[in-house]
């Protein structure tokens, strides 16, 4: 069985997404490493940076989901209802996408705005 049409083009646009969130954090912990490195003390940058490192496990995790999502979908008489379950779990996870890159977007700032 292949996947439907509809589903592909999410799972294309969350990879996109997660893609996309995954270099913006990777950009913030290069940002920290710098301002670590002038205040190695500073629990203001401990906490970005466990932040961020959270964000970088969590796109990983979601990664992993879809991946698992598509390969049970791939699977032999799945049921309609199960393929559009798994499409509407897709869905959400895309829109949480978004609050995490508006975070990171805001430490990236505050780090950028650093001396």
């Amino acid at each position: 069985m292949s996947i439907p049409s509809d589903l592909r083009s999410l799972v294309d646009e969350l990879y996109q997404v997660l893609h996309e969130t995954e270099r913006q954090a990777t950009q913030g912990l290069f940002a920290l490493r710098r301002a670590m490195s002038l205040f190695p003390e500073n629990e203001i940058l401990m906490q970005y940076f466990s932040s961020i490192s959270n964000f970088q496990f969590c796109v990983s995790g979601v990664r992993l989901q879809a991946e698992h999502i598509v390969g049970n979908v791939l699977m032999a008489s799945v049921p309609d209802e199960d393929v559009q379950k798994a499409g509407d779990y897709l869905a959400a996870l895309l829109r949480m996408a978004p609050e995490a890159r508006i975070m990171i977007d805001k430490v990236i700032e505050r780090l950028e705005a650093l001396p």
